[in-house]
């Protein structure tokens, strides 16, 4: 249904346009749609949902495709805990723009509010895979782990570092999540990456030594490898 009055509404708007370009008043619906999205996004960081869901829905009369308005009405829905609206409306959201930020981990919580894990972790996966990119790795790591599939964040925690192995920010969140399945020994030896790189890292010395590894250890460490 919500496709249909999508498809619909969007009919309208381009007949409603036609009839202003008609009249001599091109880009009238844009400027009217870009206000409306722009008037519901204020209304939302002002707290005032009802209004702003008002104002986003008659936005997207105008540009049913509109990254920005289908977000901000999203977030509203799943706080309204209408998770289909939701997951319509972020998806549409990342149809228009991939890289809308926050908008991947919106849809993979809300498929998790829907019940529908594996939907919420095939989506994360086939995004990783796409973009390569070590954010998208580690997203799908985290949400593993909260879902509870620790074998599985593992490899992708361990999958991220592996594709930046200077990234001291990458070795010690893999580092952390390993600390916290219990895996001190595994744990320290990301910590000792880190600390050759960037041995002042805060609480790099103190996170090592928790897990048995000393600076000595590490140093020695970095003139076995090759």
């Amino acid at each position: 249904m919500a496709d249909v009055s999508i498809r619909f509404n969007a009919i309208k708007a381009l007949t409603a346009c036609a009839l202003i370009g008609a009249a001599g008043f091109i880009g009238g619906c844009a400027d009217r749609s870009m206000h409306l999205r722009d008037q519901g996004v204020a209304l939302y960081q002002q707290h005032k949902y009802p209004q702003a869901l008002t104002a986003l829905n008659a936005a997207l009369k105008y540009d049913p495709t509109s990254a920005e308005a289908n977000y901000y009405a999203g977030m509203i829905q799943y706080s309204k805990h209408n998770y289909d609206l939701a997951a319509f409306h972020f998806k549409l959201t990342w149809n228009a723009d991939p890289h809308y930020p926050h908008v991947k981990t919106a849809l993979a919580n809300t498929y998790l509010k829907m019940g529908e894990p594996n939907a919420a972790m095939n989506f994360l996966e086939r995004d990783a895979e796409l973009t390569g990119s070590i954010a998208g790795r580690l997203r799908v790591a985290r949400f593993y782990k909260k879902i509870g599939d620790l074998d599985d964040a593992r490899l992708n925690y361990e999958k991220a570092a592996a594709m930046d192995p200077r990234s001291v920010r990458v070795l010690m969140t893999t580092a952390e999540f390993l600390d916290s399945v219990g895996d001190r020994h595994a744990a320290g030896e990301y910590y000792a990456k880190a600390y050759r790189i960037a041995p002042t890292t805060p609480g790099l010395v103190e996170k090592m030594q928790a897990d048995g590894v000393s600076i000595a250890d590490a140093l020695s460490q970095a003139a076995t490898q090759p």
